[in-house]
């Protein structure tokens, strides 16, 4: 006999109690999703559920799931011995009145995700066949759970869940040692000890049948449903359905409390519950408080220097200076460019959606994992769906041949075969795989990164991209260059850590090779090892543009204009941010970014919270 923890044997977790316990009384409460760190009990709150009602069951979806095993297919015995086409019908429909659970949803495959919470909202989804189109009815709960360590769904994705919780990290001494005991009294004697949580489950489930009773009865104030719209518009929830979460939620928490009309302490709750997975969007308009201390991110120290910059009409630019900006230097004991300075790193903050296939989308969640998916041209990959083969036939779909020949085996002669199939028949299979992404941050190293400390932040803005790149599961590679060479501090690895480490090494000086740079860059991820035909290639530049290393006797710009298109649109996308800071701006590095037909973002941009206030999602819509 299979034991299930039981619900109120859980120590602590009180919200994502709360979320369920909502579910189990308003069956409008159609999608959960709980967010926490591995061995916080997540998948064992989701399955102690059954504890509590004796109507419904926890049928988990497997990870891997196919659309036939999810949605249903053709029902082959029959199909075989009779002729006719009838639906065995999938997990969606066996889910009927049930309570569907997918762990580590965030390693699923998008479409599955899209097939599940569809079918939930809506209460029904099409089942299409060869010879069969049937519109299936169902109404399920659907929970699901996820390491965000892991990646993050989409923020379409998230929308779509009515509630979202994150199981929290018991720090208490107490609660731990709780939880160590009620775990080996658990393993040692399940039977006992669920014996011993049975008095409080049997008082919580009549507690969860009376609020359910209740539930239709209990009434939203007028005043307390202008609160919950007021609170949804200033969190910026975009769409109703957070208003409608909330509202729902907050009646169910009152029916549980025996009550007949919400109260404030009811929204309260329910925002917590319905509206964190949804206040994202709004962040850029929200005031960012103010960091403790007199510690400065990237962007206030380029704030502060522009502003000063600005305040003083008698500046010289820097393209102006000359001869007075080599005595200010030596009057003031400031280094020459051609001197080496090192500098310390800025502090990190979380990167918008730079290299995402979605122009201009404002979003603020992302998905992780490998960055692309596309169909495999050969017999490598997962095995996704099938369609008609082509002129190659070895990798033929037995599921779906088989099935496309059962309807016809009465009337075919089967030779003493169990099943005849025809050449019509066959059907091949359609294989979906991910493919690597390498991405080279290829860093000016130069005297002029050292004018105002920009090295500080830009080293800040490096190790912010190595850590979003570790999230995707990308290579990442290190060049920097200065005086009259490239250097390749670290080749492309799935180890950002190590560059993050050669991040304090960089020194700082010299002049600027950087038509130099952009070639030995492209050169070194087209040719050689590096150059896999089937993976994403990008370049992140950051410069300021003034390169003053010619490599032929042309004029600098002359050579870095014909150098860059040259090399665009041939295998290697370019991502440049402009290091430039201060007033007036040259904007060479967008002139830059045109000649390499890329994409371009100033420094402070990058930034979620940056000063532009800038959440788009850029880049490429062909990948």
């Amino acid at each position: 006999m299979i034991h299930q923890f039981p619900f109120t044997g859980i120590t602590g977790q009180e919200h994502a109690k709360k979320a369920l316990l909502c579910a189990l009384v308003c069956d409008d409460i159609r999608n959960i999703l709980i967010l926490g760190n591995p061995g916080t009990a997540k998948s064992t709150l989701v399955r102690s559920v059954e504890s509590l009602t004796n109507e419904k069951k926890v049928i988990t979806i497997p990870q891997n799931v196919t659309y036939d095993r999810l949605l249903g297919m053709i029902d082959l015995e029959k199909a075989i011995t009779s002729g006719s086409i009838q639906v065995h019908h999938g997990i969606l429909k066996e889910g009927n009145n049930q309570i569907l659970y997918a762990d580590d949803i965030n390693l699923m495959d998008e479409g599955v995700i899209q097939c599940i919470l569809s079918a939930s909202e809506t209460g029904q989804y099409l089942l299409e066949r060869e010879g069969l189109s049937h519109i299936i009815s169902t109404r399920f709960t659907f929970i699901a759970s996820m390491d965000p360590s892991e990646g993050e769904l989409s923020s379409g994705q998230l929308e779509r869940f009515d509630l979202c919780i994150r199981t929290d990290l018991i720090t208490d001494f107490e609660m731990r040692s709780e939880i160590v005991k009620k775990a080996l009294y658990y393993e040692i004697s399940p039977d006992t000890f669920i014996f011993e949580c049975e008095k409080e489950t049997e008082t919580l489930k009549r507690s969860i049948l009376k609020a359910k009773e209740r539930f239709p009865y209990v009434s939203i104030p007028d005043g307390h449903a202008d609160l919950i719209s007021s609170l949804c518009v200033e969190l910026g929830v975009e769409g109703y359905r957070g208003d409608i979460a909330v509202a729902r939620t907050a009646k169910a928490l009152a029916a549980l409390d025996q009550r007949d009309e919400v109260m404030f302490d009811d929204i309260k709750l329910a925002a917590l519950l319905a509206l964190e997975h949804r206040r994202g969007e709004c962040k850029e308009r929200l005031p960012h408080p103010p960091k403790s201390g007199n510690e400065e991110t990237p962007e206030q120290d380029f704030e502060k220097n522009s502003s000063k910059e600005q305040k003083n009409p008698d500046a010289i630019p820097e393209y102006q200076q000359g001869e007075k900006e080599q005595k200010n230097r030596e009057q003031n004991h400031i280094p020459t460019p051609h001197q080496e300075r090192y500098f310390d790193i800025g502090s990190p903050f979380e990167v918008i959606r730079y290299l995402d296939e979605n122009t201009w989308q404002v979003t603020l969640k992302q998905k992780s994992g490998r960055r692309s998916r596309v169909i495999s041209s050969d017999s490598s990959g997962h095995y996704r769906s099938f369609r008609f083969p082509g002129r190659c036939r070895n990798d033929i779909a037995i599921d779906a041949t088989i099935r496309a020949a059962a309807p016809y085996q009465r009337i075919r002669s089967r030779n003493g075969l169990a099943i005849s199939v025809k050449k019509s028949d066959i059907r091949e299979k359609v294989r979906e795989k991910k493919i690597g992404h390498t991405i080279l941050f290829l860093v000016d190293a130069s005297g002029s990164m050292g004018v105002q400390k920009r090295m500080i932040a830009v080293k800040g803005a490096i190790l912010s991209l190595l850590k979003d790149a570790y999230q995707k599961r990308d290579r990442v590679g290190l060049m920097i260059f200065r005086g009259d060479s490239a250097d390749l501090l670290l080749p492309p690895t799935q180890s950002p850590d190590i560059a993050a480490k050669l991040l304090k090494k960089i020194p700082t000086g010299g002049k600027t090779p950087l038509a130099k740079g952009i070639t030995e860059g492209y050169l070194l991820l087209t040719r050689g090892k590096f150059a896999a035909p089937r993976e994403n290639k990008s370049i992140v530049l950051l410069t300021d543009g003034r390169g003053n290393v010619p490599l032929t006797e042309k004029t600098t710009r002359e050579e870095l204009g014909d150098v860059a298109r040259k090399i665009a649109g041939k295998g290697v996308r370019f991502i440049v941010v402009d290091t430039e800071c201060g007033f007036p701006r040259l904007g060479r590095a967008l002139v830059l970014a045109r000649d390499l037909d890329g994409s371009y973002f100033r420094l402070e941009d990058l930034s979620i919270h940056g000063l532009a206030g800038c959440v788009n999602d850029v880049l490429y819509s062909d990948r």
